[in-house]
């Protein structure tokens, strides 16, 4: 995790610049990165076109001020219609890698094209979203597909069994997510849940913000259905992780906002952190 000098180029706001934690620049997985060519890159490419590319800003804030600071952007911001509580809803991510942890080290090493990939439930119910977050430079794509839990079970469930092809069917997401589950050998690596508080744009729907709390990981479950109940935290609990998400730029309002409070923006993969945590005694992030 690595506090950023700059703002994004979009916001036009410069924090004050101070480094949280560096990451360690060292290591290269032995198997190399692996890339597609062929009918995988045709299928990769295929979705990628209709993803529209985001962009994804975080920042670190004390928990106590995160409810002044929903008050505060009220006139511009809505409570996400999606989310049913007051309190916010619970996120549980399942994230799969290598054996060698390719997509941590990618991360890591700072490759300015690189993927991964998650299962994601909210509050334990509705469908299981698959998911591909790919990063260019500072560009985001995610491409998705929901699905009932016994169809991913039947598609992806069976680990170190390969994947069932008349599960994945045509979609073309889901069999990207197919190929580079059976060409990378990726398999469950660790599970992240917390506590979200999502906001919308009142005027932009395309402008999201999100408060990520209590932000726990463990050992991945297999079963996203149940989730855990208790886990090692990624960040102190009296910190809240909170991501601005946009399309092109953002509004003045927003950056007037962060100088005033003298956010810092940061560098932080949630699922980094925790393989970091869990696997390699949190010496790089």
């Amino acid at each position: 995790m690595e506090r950023e000098p700059l703002l994004d180029p979009g916001m036009g706001i410069a924090p004050r610049s101070e480094s949280l934690v560096r990451c360690v620049d060292h290591h290269r997985s032995s198997g190399g990165h692996a890339r597609f060519s062929g009918k995988e890159d045709q299928i990769q490419y295929a979705a990628a076109a209709r993803a529209p590319n985001r962009f994804e800003v975080k920042y670190l804030v004390p928990t106590v001020h995160v409810p002044g600071l929903i008050e505060e952007f009220s006139p511009y911001l809505k409570r996400d219609p999606n989310a049913r509580a007051p309190g916010g809803y619970r996120v549980l991510s399942v994230y799969w890698d290598t054996p060698a942890h390719l997509f941590f080290w990618e991360k890591v090493e700072g490759v300015k094209r690189r993927r991964k990939l998650r299962f994601r439930r909210y509050d334990s119910m509705g469908p299981i979203h698959v998911e591909v977050k790919q990063r260019e430079d500072r560009t985001l794509q995610k491409r998705r597909f929901a699905w009932d839990a016994d169809m991913v079970q039947a598609a992806f469930g069976d680990v170190g069994w390969g994947v069932g092809w008349e599960a994945v069917g045509d979609d073309p997401v889901a069999r990207e997510v197919a190929v580079m589950i059976e060409r990378l050998k990726l398999q469950p690596t660790i599970a992240v849940q917390y506590r979200r508080r999502a906001l919308v744009g009142r005027y932009d729907p395309s402008f999201r913000l999100t408060f990520d709390g209590r932000i726990q990981y463990a050992p991945a479950p297999l079963d996203l259905l149940r989730g855990f109940d208790v886990g090692r935290y990624i960040v102190d609990p009296r910190v809240t992780v909170m991501e601005v998400k946009y399309d092109h730029r953002v509004s003045s309002w927003l950056g007037r906002t962060i100088s005033r409070h003298g956010l810092q923006m940061v560098r932080m993969s949630k699922y980094c952190s925790a393989v970091d945590r869990h696997y390699y005694d949190a010496a790089h992030t």
